[in-house]
């Protein structure tokens, strides 16, 4: 069975920027014609119907959370149905600590009868390390016994150079090796400088977890922002969305980041 995946932030963090989700990012989803597609941190406001219709065809079922209520952002799950069954959906609802943004799908390849668990997580942010560790935690434990998982999102993770004993890259390492899941990072940065001149500078917050998957199976494309030629009004510094430290000043309505990443795997 050979799957694209296709993970992309949308980041609108609770609709910070009080603006609509533009338009032309149903245009890339559809183009990329992935099998499967999870987007975090997703709000669904005014015209977020339009968006998913023209997004997804009759060939995609579509799974969403409800975490606006817990003032936290949303999770959607995209699954071609022409490849992949859907065995169930789930999802655990992030009002207390220690739950991430979460959306689970169990899919059977229709090819090869083979079973999987698809989670999408957002680790969130304006929580401590020890929270952020207790939210990994949570996720990796829901599918301990499972054979083959895939998570992926966003886990807000800092900068690739930071090292910190409770939070960080080295440390989502440890805890996915004791969970018997392997880490899989894209190479670049999703925000700030595309190519900053020391690569500790680089902020790689998003993931593929792997379990049961051999990582010669896997190929990880690096951050890909050329859905940025879209609209240069939003993306007014071109391909750096903001500028590290605050050196720019971000107004409210460019606070609409993306990011956008993709995988062919076969297992």
């Amino acid at each position: 069975m050979e799957l694209k995946i296709m993970e992309w932030n949308i980041n609108q963090r609770m609709n910070y920027s009080g603006k609509n989700m533009p338009d032309w990012i149903a245009d890339v989803i559809a183009n990329e014609a992935a099998d499967i597609i999870a987007l975090t941190e997703v709000y669904k406001g005014n015209n977020w119907e339009k968006v998913k219709t023209a997004a997804f065809n009759s060939n995609y079922v579509v799974f969403e959370t409800s975490n606006s209520s817990a003032g936290q952002n949303d999770v959607a799950i995209a699954i071609n149905i022409n490849k992949l069954n859907v065995i169930y959906a789930k999802t655990y609802y992030p009002s207390i600590q220690g739950i991430p943004d979460y959306l689970e799908v169990k899919c059977k390849s229709k090819k090869t009868d083979k079973e999987f668990i698809f989670i999408c997580i957002r680790i969130h942010a304006s929580v401590g390390g020890s929270i952020r560790r207790q939210e990994l935690k949570h996720t990796m434990s829901v599918v301990e016994n499972e054979d083959t998982v895939i998570v992926c999102g966003d886990f807000n993770n800092y900068r690739r150079g930071y090292v910190d004993g409770t939070w960080c890259l080295n440390e989502i390492s440890k805890i996915c090796e004791k969970y018997n899941f392997v880490v899989k990072t894209p190479e670049g940065s999703s925000i700030y400088e595309e190519n900053p001149s020391d690569t500790n500078y680089e902020f790689p917050e998003d993931h593929f977890l792997l379990k049961g998957i051999e990582e010669k199976d896997f190929s990880l494309s690096p951050y890909d922002r050329n859905f940025m030629e879209n609209d240069k009004t939003i993306y007014r510094w071109n391909r750096d969305f903001q500028v590290y430290l605050g050196m720019i000043k971000v107004e409210k309505v460019y606070m609409i980041l993306f990011q956008l990443h993709f995988q062919i795997m076969q297992f």
